[in-house]
């Protein structure tokens, strides 16, 4: 075997070797669907915050908001809105997963710059409450803001970093915040087809 063509198969297999550790290390799977008591089960084992947790309606709820380029654009981040229901612009010097400093911050003494494209309203519309009892968690209302955090059980303990949010929005002691938490997993009450299954992979 050739040298040049040697060192390729070791890059190759290092590359792979280390895809291969990161999923095992943080439980990442294949996406697949869920239930209810499945994302309950997840949150419950790694002691994630279990309240206030929103799933989408339907499919058809799901793909006009993953649509959206801002919404896409935000997977896996946090999601910003003022007490009128614009979302606020985000630094994009920063990581996209950051949000920790700003969110236990935030203050209504403080002018923060508007995004378009995206209002809190739309999404309300489109999602539920995981739990059916958990209709009186606080969905309406005026809270000085609204984070939307958005996440899904096949990143595994990637979430850590998402639900850590809940401990700004705790610190800060300024300013009325109100959590969703939105799992973006496909759900089994879609019954998606085969072609929708695979766009969403």
């Amino acid at each position: 075997m050739k040298p040049k063509h040697l060192i390729a198969c070791l890059i190759l297999l290092v590359f792979t070797s280390c895809v291969t550790i990161v999923k095992w290390r943080y439980g990442i799977t294949k996406p697949r669907e869920l239930t209810p008591e499945k994302i309950i089960s997840f949150l419950d084992r790694h002691k994630y915050p279990g309240s206030c947790q929103f799933v989408f309606n339907d499919s058809s709820s799901y793909f006009g908001s993953i649509r959206n380029t801002v919404f896409r654009k935000n997977l896996f981040s946090n999601l910003v809105f003022d007490r009128d229901g614009f979302l606020l612009q985000r630094d994009t010097s920063r990581c996209q997963w950051s949000g920790y400093e700003v969110i236990r911050t935030l203050s209504t003494d403080s002018t923060y710059m508007k995004t378009s494209g995206l209002q809190l309203g739309g999404i309300l519309g489109q999602i539920r409450p995981v739990k059916p009892d958990s209709m009186q968690e606080p969905v309406t209302g005026h809270p000085d803001f609204t984070v939307l955090v958005t996440w899904a059980a096949f990143l595994g303990t990637c979430n850590a970093r998402l639900f850590e949010l809940a401990e700004a929005v705790k610190q800060n002691k300024t300013a009325r915040i109100r959590t969703i938490w939105l799992n973006v997993d496909m759900q089994e009450s879609w019954n998606l087809t085969k072609e929708q299954k695979m766009e969403l992979n």
